[in-house]
This record gives structure tokens, C-alpha cells and sequence, in this order.
């Protein structure tokens, strides 16, 4: 009882100093339990997360490749893909043992007319050189919308289309974009005319069954060309787009579909199978694997792989600078105290008693600081982390915090082995000296 209360009524005398060793322990406690719960989010995401997706594969033109399409040279879709080449390389999948499903969809340009205008390109050409104003996209299922090249879209008005169904009033459904809608006056319901690529007096007449919003921003450059605008796109069944005579065999021009069939795969494991495959089978050179599973996902955890990093740095600075500041306030916390030292050894205090007076004035604050920055941690990592890194959990796990327990209490005790080993470094010689040296 003596040696706490000695060590209290030391703290007292230097509140500001106590204070200020409360704060540090607690802001260094904090940062650490926060930072590693961070890192372990960002660990778990980019490994085992990743590890669990059931990639969609697709098969598509390199960005290097993307980069030389002119909208408006009907040459480029020799670069399309057509059903004997995906065949060509399902087939070398399967023979790998891999198991899979698809879907896909199809796009054509086709002509616009009085009844559904385009929204302009900023460097429009005439519908003979370029096939059309807008996009025309069919849809095997709903699942393709997932790997629209696109973006993903959400109904703002109306109904969703049936995709897979064959009958007569499902092949006249579509669905156009709000903007699309807006700078036309339609409304569901509304009936709109449009051209086919490759002969504008071949028409067909289509049913605005909904109005979309896409939900994820336009990676693509400002369009040129005014079927370029993903606004400019209308989707509809592949019963649809075939039907109106958009899936023609002997098409030319840009009157040929533009055919993407996505691989759907039951992991990541898979994923990579299959495209050493599809390599293997002999993948043009203008072509790759990609995935928007993989690609969406990826975008998602790049938050937290930001916040992961500035933590790794946040934590450095703040070991070594919380760490150098409380070995500061316990140095200045010692200073001076020879006197105080010799005269309880005189009065027949021991060098046991009075060691453990001096760790506990160390202990209490920085210990006490410590608790409450876990304890903070503790609460606030997850609702913290989420708000930083785009809603992502980073909440402690266990582990985390009896880790972060383990090297403050360390931290602590090795702060107050210093100030131990400052009671026993005393000279008893110096109690014979003057006054002025005995208290240095």
C-alpha cells in the first residue's frame, strides 16, 4: 500500500506528464489494434476471398487491341469472335475435365428513326459507315447483364424483359436507357421503330417494356460515335435479337453480331484452368481471358488494399514515434530523483520497494492508456474501417486483440524495467556526497 500510494501521489505532482502518457499509450494501443485489423481484412480479402469467387470467364479483345477500333471501319469485326471458335475452345476445356455453363449475349448496330432518336456522338458519321445510331444487345438469360461490357443495370420503370422466352409478344420487348427515354418522350408501354446495319428499309417495331440506369460508371472514353453511348444501347431477349434478323449467318459489314459467350466456372481454380486452356486451343493473339467477376471484385477490396498500405506506414510512424515519446516522459519522469532514492534507502526502504514504485508510476498511466485504446479499438475498428474502405469489415477478431494486449503490456513492462533498473544503477556512495550531486 505504501509503494501505490507513494506512486499516486508521484503522478499527481506531474498531471500534465501523466496526462500526456495516457494519451500516447492510448493513441499507439489504438492505431496498432486498428491497423492489423485493417491488414487482416485486406490478408483475408485478397487471399481466401478471392479464392471463393465462382468467376464468369469471358473471351474478348486486349485493350491494346480495343484501342485501334474505328466505329465507323465495318473491317474491325473480323475481330469478333463466332460460335465455331468458342466451340473450338469449350471443347479444349472440357477436355481438361472442366465443368461449366454459359450464357451470352449479341450486339449489332442498328438505325435510328423518328419515333427513337440516338443521343449525338461527338464526332457522329453517317449510319452507312457506321451501321447505325444505336446498339442493339440480346440476352441469353439475365445472368449476361452481370458481364455486360456495358455496365450493370437496374429498372427505373417498368419491368424486367423475359430473356429466355419464345413467344411472340416476348420477341417485340425492350428495354432502353432513361436518358434515351428522356430525350425521346417515351414512357413504358411506347412503341419505337428501328433499322436493321445492314439495309435501313428493313425495319422493326419494338415494345419499351422498361426504362434502365446503369449502377456502375462508364469506364469508356466520351463516344465519338453515338452507338458507342451505352445510353444508346437497347436490350432485348435473344429471341428478339434473333427474330428481327440481327443473328444472321451470311451477314456482312456490321450487319455480323458481335457474339460473347461467358463461361460461368465454380472457382478460382477453374478460372485459371480454363484459360490455360483456352490459350492452349490456340487464342488469338488479339484476344484474352478476363473475368468481371474477378475484375468487380478486385475493384471492390482496392479500398482496403489503400487503407492496408497507409497502415502499415501509419503504424511504423506510430511505433517509433509513441514509442520514442514514452521513453522521453519516463527518462524526464526520473530526472532528479537520486535524493528522493538515497533518502529512502536511508530511512530503510529497500531497493525492491522502491523499484517497484518507480515501474508502477510507469505502469498505471501508460497501462491505463493502453486498456482504453483496446478497448476503443475494440469497438470502433469495424464502423471505422467500413466508413474508410468502401464498407468493407475490418472488425478485431480475437486474436487481433489479445495480440495488441500482448505487446502493449510488453511495451509497458519494459518502460518500467527502465525505471527499475534507475533505482538499482543507485550508488549508495553518492549519499556521502553534496547535496547537488546526490540529486543529479
Amino acid at each position: 500500500m505504501f509503494v501505490l500510494k507513494n506512486a499516486w501521489m508521484s503522478l499527481e505532482r506531474h498531471p500534465w506528464r501523466s496526462i500526456t502518457t495516457v494519451l500516447i499509450a492510448l493513441v499507439v494501443a489504438f492505431a496498432t489494434l486498428f491497423g492489423w485489423s485493417v491488414q487482416a481484412a485486406e490478408t483475408t480479402a485478397a487471399g481466401p476471398g478471392e479464392q471463393a469467387l465462382k468467376p464468369a470467364a469471358a473471351i474478348r479483345p486486349t485493350a491494346a487491341t480495343l484501342a485501334k477500333r474505328n466505329g465507323a471501319d465495318a473491317s474491325w469485326t473480323k475481330h469478333y469472335l463466332s460460335w465455331d471458335d468458342y466451340t473450338k475452345y469449350a471443347t479444349a476445356a472440357q477436355s481438361t475435365n472442366l465443368q461449366f455453363s454459359y450464357t451470352f449475349l449479341e450486339s449489332a448496330p442498328v438505325r435510328q428513326s423518328s419515333s427513337l432518336t440516338a443521343i449525338a456522338g461527338s464526332a457522329d458519321q453517317p449510319a452507312s459507315k457506321t451501321g447505325g445510331e444505336l446498339t442493339m444487345t440480346g440476352l441469353y438469360t439475365a445472368d449476361a447483364l452481370q458481364d455486360n461490357e456495358a455496365g450493370q443495370i437496374r429498372i427505373v420503370s417498368g419491368k424486367a424483359i423475359d430473356y429466355t422466352g419464345q413467344a411472340e409478344a416476348n420477341r417485340h420487348e425492350a428495354l432502353i436507357s432513361q436518358a434515351l427515354a428522356t430525350k425521346n418522350h417515351l414512357k413504358v408501354g411506347d412503341k419505337v421503330t428501328v433499322g436493321r446495319p445492314g439495309d435501313a428499309t428493313k425495319t422493326f417495331t419494338l415494345t419499351v417494356r422498361g426504362i434502365y440506369a446503369y449502377t456502375t460508371p462508364d469506364a469508356s472514353a466520351p463516344a465519338k460515335l453515338a452507338k458507342d453511348n451505352r445510353d444508346n444501347t437497347i436490350y432485348t431477349g435473344y429471341y428478339a435479337f434473333n427474330s428481327n434478323g440481327l443473328d444472321a449467318n451470311n451477314a456482312k459489314g456490321w450487319a455480323i453480331p458481335d457474339l460473347n459467350i461467358v463461361f460461368k466456372l465454380s472457382s478460382m481454380g477453374d478460372y485459371r484452368q480454363f484459360t490455360k486452356a483456352v490459350k492452349g486451343a490456340g487464342l488469338r493473339a488479339t484476344h484474352e481471358v478476363s473475368s468481371s467477376t474477378v475484375t468487380r471484385y478486385r475493384a471492390s477490396i482496392a479500398p482496403l488494399a489503400d487503407l492496408a498500405h497507409c497502415m502499415r506506414l501509419g503504424l511504423l510512424i506510430a511505433w517509433i514515434v509513441g514509442g520514442l515519446l514514452l521513453l522521453a516522459l519516463v527518462i524526464l519522469n526520473l530526472r532528479n530523483r537520486g535524493g528522493e532514492i538515497g533518502t529512502g534507502l536511508v530511512i530503510g526502504v529497500s531497493r525492491g520497494r522502491l523499484g517497484w514504485q518507480f515501474m508502477l508510476e510507469v505502469l498505471m498511466p501508460t497501462v491505463a492508456g493502453a486498456a482504453i485504446g483496446i478497448l476503443a479499438g475494440a469497438f470502433a475498428s469495424g464502423p471505422l474501417g467500413s466508413a474508410l474502405a468502401s464498407g468493407h469489415a475490418t472488425a478485431p477478431d480475437a486474436g487481433i486483440i489479445w495480440h495488441t494486449i500482448g505487446w502493449s503490456a510488453l511495451a509497458a513492462v519494459v518502460l518500467a524495467v527502465i525505471a527499475l533498473v534507475r533505482v538499482f544503477l543507485f550508488q549508495t556512495t553518492t549519499l556521502f556526497t553534496t547535496r547537488e550531486e546526490a540529486t543529479r
